[in-house]
């Protein structure tokens, strides 16, 4: 009877090692099939991304009720109606007009325009504004002057501007002047 009752546990112990090599050959298995195979079963939902889009709308529609903005996107309602112009428009003319004179001959775009409740204008320039203007301290000076005098004749309640270069705040344009804040009244009188 001795010898039945070891091999019974040799048996049992072969099981359990035979379902653990199983188990852990399975585990591999669906794991690797996993890495190798998902990308041919993964799909575009319309749905989410329709979903998706409509809450960026969303939030983009919010973002433009909170500041006073100058520039109207395209989705947005005309503010030009039966040949009148509005305030605001002439407002963004005359602002977009002084801007663009001020940097054209460097082939610098303009690309956003805010206004917010406070005064400050966020002016959003593409990468050109930093990479063309080689200018030292007192070019920079008078260049940062002329623009904030230039939008405060054509924008009313003007406090302060800030720049921006593609969207991200810059410390200076030229080294020499820290743009990082809002500037305004401190450089107005220079020219």
């Amino acid at each position: 009877m001795k010898k039945m009752k070891k091999g019974k546990k040799k048996t049992g112990a072969r099981l359990w090692y035979s379902a653990i090599i199983l188990l852990l050959a399975y585990a591999l298995s669906a794991g690797a099939s996993y890495f190798f195979l998902k990308d041919k079963f993964a799909f575009e939902s319309t749905f989410i991304t329709e979903i998706e889009a409509r809450q960026a709308l969303h939030e983009h529609k919010k973002k433009l009720r909170k500041t006073g903005r100058l520039y109207k996107t395209r989705e947005s309602i005309p503010l030009v109606k039966s040949g009148t112009m509005s305030r605001k428009d002439r407002m963004l003319v005359l602002a977009e007009d002084t801007i663009k004179k001020m940097v054209e001959e460097n082939d610098v775009k303009l690309l956003d325009l805010y206004l917010d409740r406070n005064g400050v204008i966020y002016m959003d320039f593409s990468d050109e504004l930093k990479k063309n203007y080689d200018m030292d301290i007192a070019q920079e000076l008078t260049f940062l002057a002329a623009l904030f005098n230039g939008i405060r004749s054509s924008v009313p309640g003007l406090t302060a501007m800030k720049i921006l270069i593609e969207g991200r705040e810059v410390d200076s344009l030229g080294g020499h002047i820290d743009i990082s804040i809002p500037i305004g009244e401190e450089i107005a009188g220079i020219i």
